[in-house]
Parts: C-alpha cells; sequence; structure tokens
C-alpha cells in the first residue's frame, strides 16, 4: 500500500497512487491476527450450560523417587474413598474441573500435573510418570485408591501396572481408563498409515526442532491463539458437544504449556509399547472411548479391554478424544 504505483498525468507531473483497499486489508489482517480466536469462538462451539473453570485449592509440591517436583491438589473429605486423576497430554490438573466439582462430596480426589506441564518438573517418559503417579497415589490416606487416565494419564496407568502389577493389585481397587491407547498412538488414530510414514521424515525432525526453537515456538503458539487457529485445531478433537468454556480451556492450557516440553512428551509416546499390561492384573478397568475419536480411535478401548481380566467397555455416541468434558454429565 505505501509504496503504491507510479502515474504521470496528462500534463507530465508523477503522481504516488495509494489503493485504500490494500491499507484496510492490511490493518483487518493485523487485527485478525491479534483477536480473531475471540471472534471465532462463538462459531466454533456452542454456549456453556456449565463454565468449565478451575477450581480453587491449596496444592502442594512434592519430591518424586524420580527427582520429579510433582504439584498435587487434594480435593474432598480425606476420610473417604480416594480417586487419583491423571491428565492428558498439553493439559494440566485444572482440566478435571468438572469431575472435582461433581466427585469431591463423597470422594477424596487428587489431581496432579504430570512433569513438563503445569507447575510440575521432571523428566519427560513414560516410565518416569509411572513411578510418579505411584508415588501420587501414596499420598492418599485412605487405600486402595481408584487411578482414572485421560489419553497419556491412561497410558501411565498401564506404565504402572506393566512395571509393578503387584503394587496395583494391592493398592489399586479399580482403574478407569479414558480415550487411551496401549501403544504408540500413531499407530491407533485416524490415517494411520500416513502418520506412521511420516514419522522419521517429518514429525520427529519437527518435534527435535521444536525443542531447539522454543522460545519461537512458544511465540507462533500464542499468536496461534490470539488469531484463533489454534482453536480451530483443537475443534478437531472435540465432537458436537463441545462448548465454548471448554474448547478455550483446551487450547489456551496448549500454549501455555512449554512447546519443548510437548514435543518431548510427543517423542516420548513415539516409543512407547504397554500391549496387554492389564493381562495379568486381577483388577476391575473401565474402558471409555469415543465413538468419533480421531487420537484414540475406539478400536484401541476395545483392544485394551479385551486384553484386561476384568473390564468394562464403554463407546460414548457423538464424542472425539476430549469426550469426559463433553458429555461430563454421562
Amino acid at each position: 500500500w505505501f509504496d503504491g504505483t507510479l502515474a504521470r498525468d496528462p500534463t507530465g507531473v508523477v503522481h504516488r497512487i495509494r489503493e485504500e483497499w490494500m491499507l484496510w486489508a492490511g490493518l483487518g489482517a493485523l487485527a485478525w491476527s491479534a483477536a480473531g480466536g475471540f471472534l471465532l469462538r462463538p462459531l466454533l462451539a456452542a454456549p456453556d450450560k456449565r463454565v468449565l473453570k478451575p477450581v480453587k485449592a491449596e496444592g502442594r509440591m512434592m519430591v518424586s523417587a524420580t527427582g520429579s517436583n510433582i504439584y498435587l491438589e487434594a480435593h474432598g473429605d480425606p476420610r473417604t474413598p480416594c480417586i487419583v486423576l491423571t491428565h492428558g497430554w498439553g493439559l494440566d490438573r485444572s482440566i478435571w474441573s468438572y469431575a472435582i466439582e461433581d466427585l469431591a462430596e463423597r470422594f477424596h480426589v487428587i489431581v496432579w500435573d504430570l512433569p513438563g506441564l503445569g507447575r510440575s518438573k521432571g523428566k519427560i517418559d513414560l516410565e518416569t510418570f509411572a513411578e510418579d503417579l505411584r508415588a501420587v497415589a501414596a499420598q492418599s490416606p485412605t487405600q486402595p485408591v481408584v487411578l482414572v487416565g485421560h489419553s497419556i494419564g491412561g497410558m501411565t496407568i498401564q506404565t504402572l501396572a506393566r512395571r509393578d502389577p503387584a503394587f496395583v493389585e494391592q493398592n489399586v481397587a479399580g482403574i478407569v481408563l479414558l480415550n487411551t491407547t496401549y501403544t504408540n498412538p500413531l499407530q491407533t488414530m485416524i490415517l494411520s498409515p500416513l502418520w506412521q510414514a511420516l514419522r522419521w521424515p517429518v514429525l520427529e525432525p519437527l518435534l527435535w526442532l521444536t525443542t531447539v526453537l522454543e522460545p519461537l515456538a512458544w511465540l507462533w503458539s500464542w499468536q496461534s491463539y490470539l488469531s484463533g487457529s489454534a482453536h480451530l485445531a483443537n475443534r478437531l478433537g472435540f465432537g458436537k458437544h463441545v462448548t465454548r468454556s471448554q474448547l478455550n480451556a483446551t487450547t489456551l492450557l496448549g500454549v501455555k504449556n512449554r512447546p519443548g516440553a510437548l514435543a518431548r512428551g510427543n517423542l516420548a509416546m513415539f516409543r512407547w509399547d504397554a500391549s496387554d499390561a492389564l493381562s495379568t492384573l486381577d483388577v476391575p478397568v473401565l474402558v471409555i472411548g469415543g465413538e468419533r475419536d480421531i487420537v484414540t480411535e475406539p478400536k484401541a478401548s476395545s483392544r485394551i479391554s479385551e486384553s484386561a481380566v476384568a473390564s468394562t467397555l464403554t463407546i460414548v455416541d457423538d464424542v472425539n478424544h476430549m469426550g469426559f468434558l463433553e458429555r461430563y454429565d454421562v
């Protein structure tokens, strides 16, 4: 717009002609990059009947045997049966707000941040997460506990079961696995052959590059949040029931957490497998999947349920990978 075009009039005088529409288009694009998310949100999700917001609580830090500094919060009466909730990757403990509000009146609910996310720090791999989960479960004054995990949280529970089945049988009353898998997620997500073909030439190099260029990746993530492109990407993880606060909460957590940590977590999942980890456990297992889950397809939930000794499988209609938020009322 500023350069415009030069034109000579019939008298021979040269004029610089600037098209105003270019200026307004540029200003509009700049405004969208800074506030597009606020405009897109109402178009991408339904109004809230129940707003998803963090439950206020006094938390504390603890040091695990792995050396991780773990942040955890406890809700409800510590004399009641205990439920330990482990969130998915890219999120943190605050994503369990609905569950805390609904369960804390009857149970002692412990939520925690996986290392690298939220306020927790430590080595990012599934083996470490499993040992940290063991330490968190030990914080309950009542035993045994119920372990609930979403996505990588469910993978963490399965890793603990594979590493130490005796501990799980002695200290765990039941397991609930939400929208999770039993092996490298690239093998159980939509378009799996494509993602596996792209793993070594594209995905792995990009993830390692993200860890090296983390400050730039973080700036890009925040700009994506402001412009709404991050909301568009996260919308793919929901079904038709998603609300505005649910979509914004998951999107915001995805940009608040360090891109380098997120990349290392994805790399760790690529190298993970816990097939048949529940096959020898005499512990009740409830497996819940989403009919439209594109991240961990329902076949993954079915496979886990079939491998467990005592299991129940539930596939929730019309929900995607974040089904526990979309259908919190089920």
